[in-house]
């Protein structure tokens, strides 16, 4: 049993870092504000207007979005819930760097588990908000999506802001077929 749940958990962190790779710079294993994290992921893209020509650009700016993949075996209660959201909050003052060329960072947080969330800690993630602006917006903002994995049920949670890419992190069934 032990070792059916370790090889699930290492087939999904495996399978989430080659999706990531698509679009992302990938690291495993990195330590992050005195953190391990199983994946950190970080993705730069740039936006730009042109007029007339190629070389003409009337504005340009960038978006930043990142991840945080963090992988445990055991069950999970709110409380991990709350102190991983403490921690991604903690990286915003890490992370990012307030420019009128940034429009917008994203930090996405991903809690995966092969044994099970509480429902608190379900509940707490999809409550759990967390959005600043850098004066007034013109110097960009900052979002923060909640993803959880729950492997022994085959399901995915997130708060609001992480609906927008919870497609991203279907699990892929042992037994064959997506599950969300």
């Amino acid at each position: 049993m032990e070792e059916n749940i370790t090889d699930k958990l290492e087939l999904y962190l495996k399978d989430l870092e080659e999706r990531y790779r698509y679009y992302y710079e990938v690291e495993r294993n990195k330590k992050i504000l005195g953190e391990k994290v199983d994946i950190f992921a970080r993705s730069y893209t740039e936006h730009f207007r042109k007029v007339l020509t190629e070389k003409i650009k009337i504005d340009q700016h960038y978006t930043k979005e990142y991840a945080m993949v963090k992988a445990e075996r055991g069950f999970i209660g709110k409380n991990e819930i709350d102190r991983f959201s403490q921690f991604l909050k903690s990286l915003v003052d890490e992370l990012v760097i307030p420019s009128v060329d940034v429009m917008s960072t994203t930090l996405n947080g991903v809690l995966i588990t092969a044994s099970g969330f509480s429902e608190e800690a379900i509940n707490f993630a999809k409550k759990f908000e967390f959005s600043k602006s850098f004066w007034l917006g013109i110097k960009g903002w900052c979002d923060i999506r909640l993803i959880l994995v729950d492997l022994k049920k085959e399901k995915l949670y997130s708060n609001q802001k992480g609906k927008e890419v919870l497609s991203a992190y279907k699990i892929k069934s042992f037994s064959g077929g997506d599950k969300t």
